[in-house]
């Protein structure tokens, strides 16, 4: 999470000079001076860490002066407390009011990219239902198609990475349920999702083993050397493959 870490940073410094200019005590006489005490008062919850408090004061500001020039950054704000608290839902409510009324707005890429982080957050362990990573992945996909020169996209790429193993984790317990069930063909089709979708997971080397056992334990042996073939050509020095290489040595 330093990533996280550092962008949050940066964009806390960013709001506190560009939007709270005049730190002197005053009496609120104007609405936006009540505003502009509002939003400091916000802020300095924020350094707090007391974030529960400070989204609240955000989307109470945002609820006041809905038309005033503070409701975009408050209502961003509430999302990224509210993230910060593990109130996940809460977070993409604020986040999705603020990328449909705000599209053009200079900060949309990072709202963006927090809405994904709300996602990657909640992926489940890998017995449980992948519906969220599948959510995770498709958000930080919208960061590096929609903003691929933004300071987020690399870091999407950098999780997608993982929900991909997540993902194909979840094929290879599956899989293996189906193998050693000998429930051939639903096994070998979770094996294919894994090579053909998640190709760069962790799993890969495993996958290609799995159909080699499949396929020599059906007799067709010409398959079952050719996945291992395959698994020598691009993992050469892999455990699975010397796995696959004592099944096929002797296949003529």
């Amino acid at each position: 999470m330093s990533n996280l870490k550092a962008n949050t940073f940066i964009f806390i410094i960013f709001i506190l000079f560009s939007a709270c200019s005049d730190n002197k005590l005053m009496t609120p006489e104007t609405e936006g001076e009540k505003l502009q005490i509002l939003y400091k008062d916000a802020m300095e919850l924020v350094k707090k860490r007391d974030f529960v408090d400070a989204a609240a004061l955000f989307e109470d500001i945002e609820r006041q002066y809905p038309y005033s020039k503070w409701s975009n950054q408050a209502q961003l704000m509430s999302g990224f407390c509210y993230y910060k608290s593990k109130m996940y839902n809460d977070s993409l409510d604020a986040l999705e009011r603020f990328i449909a009324l705000y599209p053009g707005s200079s900060k949309i890429s990072y709202a963006y990219y927090l809405r994904a982080l709300n996602y990657f957050e909640q992926v489940n362990d890998v017995e449980r239902d992948q519906v969220t990573t599948s959510k995770a992945k498709k958000a930080f996909n919208e960061v590096i198609n929609m903003f691929p020169e933004s300071e987020f996209a690399l870091d999407a790429i950098t999780r997608i990475d993982i929900l991909d193993d997540r993902l194909a984790a979840k094929e290879m317990e599956i899989g293996r349920f189906y193998q050693f069930d000998h429930q051939w063909i639903s096994a070998i089709n979770r094996y294919n999702v894994v090579l053909n979708e998640y190709k760069t997971s962790i799993y890969t080397e495993e996958a290609l083993h799995r159909l080699v056992e499949i396929y020599y334990s059906l007799g067709l042996h010409d398959e079952a050397k050719r996945y291992a073939a395959t698994l020598q050509f691009n993992f050469p020095g892999s455990d699975w493959y010397i796995k696959s290489y004592e099944l096929v040595k002797d296949l003529s």
